[in-house]
């Protein structure tokens, strides 16, 4: 469908509003893509990262919702303070890391590659 658009509808299209939302809705296609492929892999190393060593949900309904409800833990353990201390935040940003770039080469990769360019 993606390229669909890009081959055959956008080059028809005169009008920049309706260019601009085709390219829009091509580039969610792609992210949708991306996520689909790589769902369930990329749930149960967040997961790992969150919980730890227990073992996460069968379902992947079950484990969303689980790194769902683990992701608003940490969230309230943060606006609670317990990752003030500098050391405490430096080991949570180093855990965190990896999922956040994971995520990011899924939604945009171009843009990590870029945030990793020196200079």
């Amino acid at each position: 469908m993606r390229r669909h658009l890009e081959a055959e509808v956008l080059p028809a299209l005169t009008d920049a509003r309706l260019k601009f939302q085709t390219l829009v809705a091509a580039n969610v296609l792609s992210v949708a893509g991306r996520e689909w492929v790589a769902e369930e892999a990329m749930l149960r190393e967040e997961w790992a990262a969150l919980v730890g060593t227990e073992a996460p949900p069968e379902r992947l309904a079950d484990l969303r919702r689980a790194v769902h409800d683990a992701n608003a833990a940490l969230c309230g353990r943060i606006r609670a303070g317990a990752f003030d201390d500098p050391n405490a935040f430096h080991a949570l940003a180093q855990r965190l890391r990896p999922l956040v770039e994971a995520k990011l080469k899924t939604a945009n990769p171009r843009h990590l590659e870029a945030v990793r360019r020196p200079g």
